[in-house]
């Protein structure tokens, strides 16, 4: 039982990793062959661990997150062309890029981006409050501050998540990834007073469907350090983020920051940096807030929109 356990732990691992690798070539060919041997291993017998971890097959996973990362650009950079979308999601020529992006969503790449501009998604999403939070989100929207923030990378230690992010309420199982972590590097001596706790969000909760949000609880170190069973070693990356404080409800949050992306940020010279994720720096025992609140630091990452001017 224990060496089996160990098992699934090591496999596990070897599976983030290899998804790791994918993200950050996602404009290659990424053949079967090649994402086996950075695992170590064998094409066949990776595709079944693939799919035991990650509830999909290794090609429809790939797809499925160049679709996710076109649909984004589509959203956020509406200045950038279409065909150059394609090539940066690594679907590299336009007839292929029509066909996924079709199997995946039922429209063409041009039909989303005329049918879902960023000012109907906003009012689509308010139609669905009640008038009374409607009312609420928009006056703690204008009173949230918001800071352009140059963060510096940071090295960490972290447990991925793999389910739904936010449905409203503090996510017991991420807390606890989060404690995981703690207590690994606590008994390493290597949990320091310096040490910040951050989350990853590495799939948009508003783009990948329920089940399937990955998220990674980091808590970052100086020192060198080897994971043991499905803990991973990764750099938070840095550069400009829009931070936006806040200590509030994880209902109101998860909307005010969706707000915030959508009605906020195109009004401001940036735009989505999408090849970083979004994170969350806790202000320390914030993952156990007496009043169950979410208090933390939000960061987009940004650059300057140089195609709007």
């Amino acid at each position: 039982m224990v060496a089996a356990k160990a098992l699934e732990l090591e496999y596990r691992y070897r599976v983030n990793h290899v998804v790791n690798y994918m993200e950050e070539h996602l404009t290659d060919p990424l053949t079967l062959k090649e994402v086996s041997e950075v695992g170590a291993f064998s094409p066949f017998h990776f595709h079944r661990v693939f799919k035991a971890v990650m509830g999909e097959n290794v090609h429809g996973f790939i797809q499925r997150i160049r679709v996710e990362k076109a649909i984004k650009l589509l959203l956020f950079h509406p200045n950038r062309s279409i065909t150059d979308i394609a090539l940066d999601c690594g679907l590299q020529t336009p007839a292929h890029f029509c066909r996924v992006f079709r199997e995946h969503t039922g429209l063409s790449a041009s039909e989303c981006r005329d049918r879902f501009p960023l000012q109907t998604i906003a009012e689509r999403f308010r139609a669905r409050l009640t008038f009374e939070k409607s009312t609420e989100l928009s006056r703690k929207l204008a009173e949230l501050p918001i800071e352009i923030r140059n963060l510096a990378p940071m090295n960490a230690i972290y447990a991925r998540y793999r389910g739904t992010i936010n449905e409203g309420k503090i996510n017991p199982d991420i807390t606890g990834l989060f404690e995981r972590v703690a207590s690994w590097l606590d008994a390493r001596e290597a949990l320091k007073k310096g040490s910040l706790t951050v989350g990853l969000i590495l799939d948009d909760p508003f783009i990948t469907p329920d089940g399937r949000h990955r998220y990674d609880a980091c808590i970052t170190t100086e020192q060198r350090m080897t994971p043991t069973g499905d803990l991973g070693i990764r750099t938070i990356p840095g550069g400009k983020y829009a931070i936006v404080r806040m200590t509030d409800r994880p209902d109101m949050a998860k909307d005010l920051l969706h707000l915030v992306s959508i009605e906020r940020l195109p009004l401001s010279p940036y735009i989505w940096d999408v090849s970083r994720p979004a994170l969350e720096i806790y202000f320390p025992n914030s993952l156990h807030h007496p009043e169950g609140q979410c208090e933390m630091e939000f960061g987009i990452p940004i650059k300057l929109d140089e195609a709007g001017f």
